[in-house]
């Protein structure tokens, strides 16, 4: 079943991790879907996966590529624009004691003001097809952790913003959620440094914590998007969907 047919969708972060499986999800669900990434390898790949899916290299801490990814919406889709998912982030790891306010700068420039500029330049669109926002939070938000001080404290206004915007949207037919996953299999856990062996202890150091007892696959988070944006979800809006395995619940 297509719940998505008809329906237009800009998915930030696109190219890997939970960004593609949900890019992915959506065209299997009938829509068109523009993704957005740093690279053109990866944005390639994911959109090789689907005839219905096409993209945008860019930088989102840049206006131009905002812009750029609205002209692309009006040439690509003729300006309609039904879905954003702002998914594009990055988690630094580091005590306060060795941060710089550089690292703020990379930090919130991309977890938060992206989200907004984003939101900004896409509204006009997404009021007049009624659509749906949909913003990438983490269970860290909630639950915190030491040496994540610059992750949580952009995913907490991340999602006071979707509830904010929830309210001032909804009379507007909009609505706009957020999903809070927990640890997941993407590129994030990486970790340069240790051994194959070693990264591997880390990681399973990491779901041993969990109450399911492992990391969720990106097209488990992709589920809730999807259902999120669909019309199932109709009465949804200001909501905050932890998918963390239990891990918000300890």
């Amino acid at each position: 079943m297509e719940r998505l047919a008809g329906k237009t969708a800009v998915v930030t972060g696109g190219s890997s991790g939970i960004g593609r499986a949900i890019a992915q999800r959506f065209a299997r669900e009938g829509a068109r879907v523009l993704i957005v990434g740093r690279k053109e390898q990866p944005l390639q790949e994911t959109a090789a996966a689907d005839g219905r899916i096409s993209y945008v290299v860019g930088d989102m801490t840049r206006d131009d590529t905002v812009e750029r990814i609205m002209d692309a919406v009006q040439d690509r889709f003729g300006g309609q624009l039904d879905i954003l998912v702002n998914n594009a982030g990055w988690c630094p790891v580091q005590p306060i004691t060795e941060l710089t306010i550089r690292d703020y700068d990379r930090a919130f420039d991309l977890d938060v003001r992206a989200v907004v500029s984003m939101t900004i330049h896409a509204l006009p669109l997404l009021r007049k097809a009624k659509g749906n926002i949909i913003n990438l939070s983490s269970v860290g938000a909630t639950h915190r952790a030491a040496n994540l001080s610059m992750y949580v404290g952009a995913k907490a206004a991340v999602e006071n913003f979707t509830r904010v915007w929830a309210l001032e949207l909804a009379q507007d037919g909009m609505r706009v959620n957020a999903i809070a996953p927990g640890a997941a299999r993407t590129n994030i856990w990486n970790v340069p440094s240790l051994s194959p062996e070693d990264a591997q202890r880390h990681q399973d150091g990491i779901a041993a914590g969990i109450p399911c007892g492992r990391f969720a696959a990106p097209e488990e988070i992709a589920n809730v998007a999807a259902f999120l944006v669909s019309d199932e979800a109709s009465y949804v809006t200001g909501a905050v969907y932890a998918v963390d395995g239990g891990s918000g619940a300890l």
